[in-house]
């Protein structure tokens, strides 16, 4: 995968709040993304996960009742092979650490560029198929 071929995947965006949504929605437009569905908590996350099968999924960590490292474990049984990035507004080393603990395959923080996340797209998926995850 390279930046070029962003327009050929499906995302899901997991994000409790409507604004983030939308932002994080422009953004991946404005690199290419045509496929994206966005999930307000983790229960409609892993319905949709399993409904629509994206390709990316887009996580946010702090939901309320489920947050993203649950949604995380869950979405890992579902579909074990879809590319997960985290994408919050946490600065904290301690949540890098625990995301990257648990199998995220990427990590970014809000509110994120265009470039950085098309790299961090196409770092994650190389990651989740390169190392066998």
């Amino acid at each position: 995968m390279t930046e070029n071929d962003i327009g050929n995947y499906s995302y899901l965006i997991v994000d409790d709040d409507d604004f983030s949504q939308e932002v994080l929605a422009n953004v991946l437009t404005s690199i290419g993304a045509v496929r994206i569905n966005s999930a307000m908590d983790g229960e409609s996350a892993i319905r949709m996960a399993r409904q629509l099968r994206p390709d990316f999924i887009l996580l946010d960590i702090y939901m309320p009742n489920t947050d993203g490292w649950a949604v995380l474990d869950q979405l890992r049984q579902v579909l074990p092979q879809v590319v997960v990035v985290m994408v919050t507004g946490s600065v904290l080393p301690v949540d890098f650490n625990k995301s990257m603990n648990q199998r995220v395959d990427g990590y970014c923080i809000k509110p994120v560029l265009p470039a950085i996340l098309s790299k961090s797209l196409v770092s994650a998926r190389l990651r989740r198929f390169a190392g066998g995850r």
